[in-house]
């Protein structure tokens, strides 16, 4: 008779509890998956809802400037520009013309090799999708989320308004949000050329990070190293470079623009904020809150410069030069992702903080609508941006009270 040994079903026994826990768990992480795939799902809906009313703001810009390019004509030129895009059918009186510099224009090139419009937007939207995605994920990853939670990341980006305002008009906000995640990731790992490479891609709306640049410039001199600037350098001839093969007269052409009356028909960020509200056309109160961004900046350079770590510095930083930025857009703050997702994660382990996180971010979300739809994009722009700096305010207020949360 051969008696059974416990000792062999005792070793078995542990490893059913781990494979049962194993599926469990993926189970868990399919369903959450599951949100957040249905979630994208009803964007892409919403999107294309939105397409419906809006089908060549602001994507139309791109397509008529790649065009140009390609056909050896002038991609900054305003009548070249009204010529193509109304034969898609733009009615308005002014075109939209490309206003970012000249090492933006190889980047287009692909677009303008596409005939199919709608197909060209499709494209554009999935891509812009996937690198929300992976900017998000990197995110997470570098604040300390857990690997298995990041869907909360893209769930919480699914209710940051800019996000939905950037996929509508098809505008490059992913493509400057991956430059600052891709700056904070090579930099953490020692890598300071390639996150001046990184960064570079910020120059395509150099306008809305000049604080970023200027804590850049502060930072390379205390600690004399010149690498992340010297990346960024290198980056940005090579592609002016690349545009100059393309088109040899890009850099004079982008100057005549800028430099034409064109530019201040539109009041945008808190510099047209400041010019509706006191029903001036002064051209320079568009500059006005320049002032007080450099202000603050050199309050928070001179209280934190001693212990000066980019990943926790730079959501202040860029949500600052967001808001007091010359020139901007409510989509253009999807970059804000950076201190959103900071939020998040610090988050998790505080109900407290989690649940006055949810309120802010559904609140921030109806104000900033609320505000672009009854006083346009200027006003919308810096609603958002002042509820993402005040809600980054009181994270630090709660630190010092000693909860998990920082700035």
């Amino acid at each position: 008779m051969t008696v059974p040994r416990p000792a062999a079903s005792g070793r078995l026994a542990p490893a059913r509890h781990r494979l049962a826990g194993l599926c469990i768990e993926s189970c868990m992480s399919a369903k959450k998956w599951a949100v957040v795939a249905l979630l994208l799902g009803l964007g892409g809906v919403c999107a294309a809802l939105v397409f419906h009313y809006v089908p060549l703001h602001d994507f139309v810009e791109y397509w008529a400037t790649a065009h140009a390019l390609v056909n050896r004509q002038n991609p900054y030129s305003i009548e070249t520009i009204r010529k193509l895009q109304q034969a898609l059918g733009w009615n308005e009186e002014q075109p939209l013309v490309l206003m970012s510099p000249p090492h933006f224009l190889p980047f287009l090139i692909p677009l303008g090799f596409m005939h199919s419009y709608v197909l060209a937007r499709l494209l554009w939207l999935c891509l812009s999708v996937g690198m929300l995605v992976v900017a998000i994920s990197t995110l997470w990853s570098l604040y300390g989320g857990n690997p298995d939670r990041r869907w909360i990341g893209v769930s919480v980006a699914a209710l940051f308004f800019p996000v939905w305002h950037c996929l509508a008009v098809a505008q490059i906000g992913p493509l400057l949000l991956l430059g600052v995640v891709g700056f904070l990731r090579f930099e953490q790992r020692g890598r300071l050329f390639l996150a001046g490479s990184s960064l570079a891609l910020t120059t395509f709306k150099p306008h809305l990070f000049y604080l970023v640049w200027l804590a850049l410039f502060l930072w390379s001199v205390k600690s004399r190293d010149v690498r992340v600037i010297a990346g960024a350098g290198v980056s940005v001839c090579t592609a002016i470079a690349a545009a100059l093969i393309v088109d040899p007269a890009a850099l004079s052409q982008y100057r005549a623009v800028i430099t034409s009356d064109y530019i201040w028909g539109y009041t945008s960020g808190s510099g047209g904020a400041l010019r509706l509200l006191l029903e001036e056309n002064n051209h320079l109160l568009q500059f006005a809150p320049t002032l007080p961004g450099i202000i603050a900046l050199a309050w928070y350079w001179r209280r934190y410069r001693k212990d000066w770590q980019w990943r926790e510095r730079l959501p202040v930083v860029l949500t600052l030069s967001i808001l007091t930025a010359a020139y901007g857009w409510p989509f253009d703050e999807v970059v804000l992702l950076v201190a959103v997702v900071m939020i998040a994660v610090q988050c998790t382990g505080n109900a407290f903080m989690r649940r006055s996180a949810l309120v802010w971010l559904i609140g921030n979300f109806a104000a900033s609508l609320l505000v672009v739809l009854r006083y346009g994009d200027a006003g919308g722009m810096t609603v958002c941006a002042t509820g993402v700096l005040t809600y980054l305010i009181f994270a630090a207020r709660c630190k010092n009270e000693g909860n998990s949360v920082s700035v």
